[in-house]
């Protein structure tokens, strides 16, 4: 109780936006089988514009902004990005202007995400480079802030993925929403799976969890990224954590990486994802989205399987379902 009492005071020493933080978990019939109880813990309806994790982190990260009196914020990503069509929205809404950099390559996709997101976002917030140029982020980055500290303007930057301490707080929030469900569902998971891009949420989920001494395998379906990676950004933000807090994290809990079961590459899709939206549509009520959480459902589904894992399993929908609009003529071939 002591760990769960610290964690708390910490989180609550945080200024957080009034976004949604709570989210209900219900049985899948789409995978199922007897020595199971499959769940499914529903983040994708924390909102509609911005759901999923995403908001999570933003519940502390918005704050910090606004209290820091940008006038604009730079949003790194790509066009079809669902963080990027979340932060535009939220920065919006707190007075905010959001500046993004794209690829020209993307100029005339006007499809998804860029799409939705260009609604938002006035011509002259969005800043058009080639990869290459892109490749040199912090060169642009500093370009533009300085340009607009010579006209009076402060500009903040958010990482790609919100992967910044800064939204760490907030990204707290889905352990110790978990652990509610448990409670008031009278269930114990033993086993979590939920998807990773830049990994914020998976290292939150392992760090908070890890911290209350609360011991459950986490499967972590790479979408995006490698295990180096997470690994290191899992170190950093585990020191800064402890630092914190003033308090060692003893052990880490178990957690294993895979690469989605299908289209491994990020933003591949192929005709069995867009079968399997289909099924979990029909069969769970729920939309799935190609570039995560249904890669996250077929690969959950196959790690279940050929490792035989028994107990109560809990799969995280991230959200981002609005990406399905990239991929109406996919869908209209599968109806």
């Amino acid at each position: 109780m002591k760990n769960y009492e610290i964690l708390v005071n910490y989180l609550n020493s945080f200024p957080m936006m009034d976004y949604p933080k709570t989210s209900r978990i219900h049985k899948l019939r789409s995978i199922q089988n007897k020595e199971n109880g499959i769940f499914v813990k529903r983040e994708d309806e924390l909102g509609f514009g911005v759901s999923g994790t995403k908001i999570r982190k933003y519940l502390s990260l918005i704050p910090n902004l606004m209290n820091k009196n940008f006038q604009e914020v730079i949003v790194w990503g790509g066009a079809f990005s669902n963080n990027v069509l979340s932060a535009v929205q939220l920065l919006i809404e707190s007075g905010i202007k959001p500046i993004v950099f794209f690829d020209t390559k993307n100029k005339h996709q006007l499809i998804g995400n860029y799409l939705l997101s260009s609604l938002f976002l006035e011509k002259n917030s969005i800043h058009w480079h080639n990869k290459e140029e892109l490749n040199y982020k912090e060169n642009l980055i500093n370009t533009y802030k300085e340009s607009r500290l010579k006209k009076g303007i402060q500009v903040g930057y958010i990482e790609e993925g919100a992967n910044m301490y800064e939204a760490f707080p907030g990204a707290c929030s889905l352990a110790l929403d978990i652990l509610r469900n448990e409670k008031e569902n009278q269930i114990d998971f033993n086993d979590i799976v939920i998807d990773a891009g830049t990994g914020l949420s998976s290292i939150a989920l392992i760090l908070c969890l890890s911290f209350l001494k609360i011991k459950k395998n986490i499967h972590i379906i790479l979408v995006a990224g490698n295990e180096e990676e997470f690994k290191l950004s899992l170190n950093s933000f585990k020191n800064k954590f402890e630092k914190e807090i003033n308090c060692k994290i003893e052990f880490l809990i178990p957690f294993v990486f895979y690469f989605p079961s299908t289209a491994k590459s990020f933003g591949s899709v192929n005709n069995s994802i867009f079968n399997h939206i289909k099924i979990t549509a029909q069969m769970d009520g729920i939309l799935t989205d190609p570039i995560y959480s249904a890669k996250l459902f077929i690969t959950a589904d196959n790690i279940i399987k050929n490792k035989n894992i028994s107990g109560n399993i809990l799969l995280i929908h991230s959200g981002g379902s609005l990406s399905l609009f990239g991929f109406s003529e996919k869908l209209s071939q599968i109806i």
